[in-house]
């Protein structure tokens, strides 16, 4: 019978299952494997003719989970895996992800890493199409580290990480998954290293610097913001120059930022507050005055521009948001010293109290 099949042509074969399927469809339990047999092979006539979501549905329509025998479960992870990487093939995002939440149930009792790198790929994939980068470089970055055989396809893998990060969120966490990927003996060779050298050493990048990168991009990482003319990776340097300069300034007004993003000076507000109420940088803003007060300077900073504000007696003196926030941290500074002091002369009349009352007589 297998024999005579086989030389049936695609179109009879699969028009043969097909009326297979339509009657055994509805007697589940007692043609179960026939049902599951059946459909895996419509799923691999439809993938030899690219007909990838008409093959995914016949995957998709295999319900180990309701099954009354068991399954391999190495057996069922590959079918719903495949069903994912099928829907991704035929750009149907939603129905890949859904799909996906099968195979998640599954990769934890699944030891072959060959297939839960194909698992990670395309839970990688869907996050990168949903454009949730800071989850898709993580990803990535992990399947590169899996010990994969072909080095050229983990230097592939380690590129899509390291696009998904430079267009992820600025912030501390975009940060440590861009200094994972800096750490990685093959970055050096990557196209797009100079990029992430330049975010990993908290450089500001200049919107002519873009130009090569843009290019490596693919066409749904190029897509444009609500507002028509900003691609994704103008907003990610641009959020990323502000996470620079939030380290390097105590405070800028919003015109000179938003001169220094090449937008204007609203813009720079928004995407300031944005990013503060995000907790991806912390901050103050003064509407009145249009300045931003940065948190993250080094405290080297703050000290030098506490002695500023003291030496100036003649000068204009900076915002009064400015000079509240220096002299509150100096202040709390003060309290800490005090504190300390008291409390090592405390410790020291509890262990040597007859040398601290002879310093204490001495001292008056």
């Amino acid at each position: 019978m297998s024999e005579s099949a086989s030389e049936l042509s695609q179109d009879v074969r699969q028009t043969a299952l097909n009326h297979l399927l339509s009657k055994v469809q509805q007697r589940t339990s007692t043609f179960e494997s026939a049902i599951i047999e059946t459909r895996q092979a419509l799923a691999r006539i439809l993938i030899s003719d690219e007909k990838w979501e008409e093959a995914a549905r016949q995957l998709q329509g295999i319900r180990f989970e309701q099954s009354q025998r068991s399954y391999n479960t190495k057996q069922m992870f590959e079918v719903y895996v495949k069903t994912v990487e099928l829907f991704l093939q035929a750009d149907q995002l939603e129905q890949a992800a859904q799909a996906q939440g099968r195979a998640a149930a599954l990769v934890a009792y699944v030891t072959d890493i060959e297939l839960v790198n194909r698992y990670r790929l395309v839970q990688a994939r869907i996050n990168d199409l949903s454009q949730k980068y800071i989850d898709a470089a993580a990803a990535y970055h992990t399947i590169s580290q899996s010990g994969l055989k072909d080095a050229t396809k983990q230097t592939e893998i380690l590129e899509r990480a390291v696009k998904c990060a430079v267009l992820a969120s600025a912030g501390p966490q975009k940060m440590r998954v861009m200094t994972g990927l800096h750490r990685e003996k093959m970055a050096s060779s990557l196209r797009c290293f100079g990029l992430l050298e330049k975010m990993v050493l908290k450089r500001l990048i200049k919107p002519d610097e873009l130009q090569q990168f843009s290019e490596q991009l693919e066409d749904h990482q190029r897509s444009l913001l609500t507002d028509g003319k900003t691609t994704m990776l103008d907003h990610a340097v641009r959020e990323h120059n502000i996470f620079v300069l939030s380290s390097l300034y105590t405070n800028i007004k919003f015109e000179n930022l938003g001169r220094t993003l090449g937008v204007d000076a609203e813009d720079a507000e928004l995407m300031c507050a944005r990013m503060i109420a995000e907790n991806r940088m912390k901050g103050r803003i003064d509407q009145i005055d249009g300045v931003i007060t940065f948190e993250g300077a080094r405290e080297v900073k703050e000290v030098s521009a506490a002695i500023f504000l003291k030496s100036q007696t003649t000068a204009q003196p900076p915002p009064m948001h400015f000079r509240e926030s220096v002299a509150a941290r100096w202040d709390e500074r003060i309290v800490k010293l005090c504190t300390a002091v008291e409390e090592s002369v405390d410790l020291l009349i509890e262990r040597q109290p007859i040398y601290t009352k002879m310093l204490f007589r001495s001292a008056n």
